[in-house]
Parts: structure tokens; sequence; C-alpha cells
């Protein structure tokens, strides 16, 4: 599969927003800061199954994602080879996947924005993969699986 590349300079990820995340029951956290490489409602099998719906998400260079709590407390679950998804082990959130290229998959919904604009989709992925689910009629771009 092509998964999306990333090329931004310093300067454009720190000029760019800070966020922090918390499980529902507080034991894993972490901040991100700096702007994602995209932020997306994923319609693959994998985000459905999981949240019911299509998730709403954007992926991080890894270097911008850092666990100020609970990183030791995950369970993992590879259910793609190469595509790992963290959960907490004592309240079950979704924390964050990681893809095979590094990209961190953070859950917008579970993001607190401490600076910097608001995190909301910019597109849609993997609107081939939805199953019996409608297609989205809003006016985001619609991509049948990864944006070339």
């Amino acid at each position: 599969k092509n998964l999306p590349k990333i090329s931004r300079t310093m300067a454009e990820v720190e000029a760019e927003g800070k966020y922090t995340y918390e499980c529902l029951c507080k034991a894993v956290g972490y901040e991100v800061t700096g702007a994602p490489a995209m932020a997306c409602m994923c319609h693959c099998e994998s985000c459905r199954v999981y949240g019911g719906a299509a998730g709403n998400v954007a992926a991080f260079p890894v270097d911008q994602v850092n666990y100020t709590k609970g990183r030791d407390t995950l369970i993992v679950y590879e259910g793609v080879p190469g595509k790992e998804r963290m959960a907490c082990k004592t309240c079950g959130s979704w924390v964050q996947n990681t893809l095979p290229n590094g990209l961190q998959i953070i859950p917008i919904g579970g993001l607190k924005t401490l600076s910097g604009p608001v995190l909301k989709p910019t597109m849609h992925i993997f609107t081939g993969d939805r199953g019996d689910m409608d297609m989205p009629t809003d006016e985001l771009p619609k991509h049948e699986g990864w944006p070339v």
C-alpha cells in the first residue's frame, strides 16, 4: 500500500499547535506538538470495527508524540503486519495506532488543544472500504484509499 509521506521543516512543525491526550482512566497520557501530516475521517474496516463508525484521526510523525505517562501499560494489537493499535489496558481507551512508515495515528476527539488551531478533518480516506455505511455527504475530498 502507498502510505502518505511526510516532508516538513522544523519551522513548520514548531509553528503549529500543542495538544494533550489522556485516556478515560487518566493512566495514559501524551503531548503532541506541531501540525499533523494529515487530519481525516478514516472509513477503513479497522476504524469502523474498533469505534463503530469512521475514525476522526490525525497522523503525526513519531517525534511529535511524547508520552507523559503510562506508555508501559499499553496493550498492543497487530492486526495487520506492521500496523499496531494501542489501547489502555485499564479502561480500554484507544490511544493510538502506529503505521509501518512510523506515522502515529491519533484520535482527534481525545485531544485537548493547548495552543494553535483546533484539529479538524480535511478529507475522507478509505471510502472504498466503508462497507454498508453511507458515503459521506460533506464537501471534503474523498479518497478510495490513501490520498496520493
